[in-house]
């Protein structure tokens, strides 16, 4: 983290602060890390507790054979609507198309948000779009219809395999082909009965739920919730998966980052907390 990011960590804390607000992280590495730093930052006090892990997919040949098509650009447009999905795309051997390749002159790379961007600049895959506000499958499609789109345009979209259909569809019924290909798995993380009786005990305060495969483990893991936990949802998708469950989120992030979501929640009146240190 760098002294500006410090500073404006500092500069959040001072005007909305989470001072002694326990916040469940329900995401693990690098990101959970990062998630826990930013409520740290704003004086709250993390407890990573991962509900998913991030797998490969169960055939690894067709993202392989993907990643080939787009570095011999075979595609118009990479799309991409996930960190973890960049993550095992460049795994997989996809890299920045040629300067001197003609298709490096056409093709085009979008990111459903800026934790995504980053993620895809950090494998050298620089996006030439992000939406402006909504960082949803829903934005990406609408910033994308906004384009002067040509003729029918080939895009390749490497997903997990529990994401919807609601970008491919857009596209297709603008007259588009959508290649999509199972880029991970997101998995159950085996079960944490310790952390599932603070909840119950209400030693936390805030739930961040930050995906749809989240939501359905908070309400398998966590429901009924006791009074005065709240349910923070990084967007109305993650809210709506609340909902299929009988769940309700309390806070809702727009735009879709976590940095946003935790400055809403800091903007929450909590009571007084007690006991449960962060693990």
């Amino acid at each position: 983290m760098t002294d500006a990011d410090r500073a404006g960590l500092a500069d959040r804390a001072d005007r909305a602060g989470l001072a002694g607000v326990r916040v469940l992280i329900t995401r693990g590495g690098a990101a959970g890390e990062r998630d826990a730093a930013e409520v740290r930052g704003l004086g709250g006090e993390p407890l990573l507790a991962p509900l998913t892990d991030i797998a490969p997919p169960a055939d690894s040949g067709p993202l392989r054979d993907a990643a080939a098509a787009w570095n011999r650009g075979d595609y118009d447009w990479l799309l991409m609507t996930s960190a973890n999905a960049a993550d095992a795309f460049a795994a997989a051997g996809a890299r920045a198309l040629q300067s001197d390749t003609p298709a490096a002159s056409s093709a085009r790379i979008a990111a459903v948000g800026p934790a995504t961007a980053d993620a895809l600049r950090a494998h050298g895959l620089d996006p030439d779009l992000v939406p402006p506000a909504d960082y949803s499958a829903v934005g990406l499609a609408a910033a994308l219809l906004e384009l002067p789109l040509d003729g029918s345009l080939r895009f390749l979209l490497p997903v997990s395999e529990l994401a919807d259909r609601t970008l491919e569809t857009a596209l297709q019924g603008a007259g588009h082909r959508v290649d999509r290909v199972t880029a991970y798995r997101t998995l159950p993380a085996s079960r944490d009965t310790a952390i599932e009786e603070r909840v119950a005990r209400g030693e936390i305060d805030v739930i961040l739920v930050l995906s749809g495969s989240g939501a359905h483990e908070v309400a398998r893991r966590f429901a009924p919730l006791p009074p005065g936990v709240r349910l923070a949802a990084i967007g109305a998708p993650s809210a709506r998966a609340l909902a299929e469950h009988g769940l309700v989120a309390d806070i809702v992030a727009e735009p879709h980052t976590v940095s946003n979501l935790l400055d809403r929640v800091a903007l929450t009146s909590f009571p007084s907390t007690s006991g449960g240190s962060p693990a």
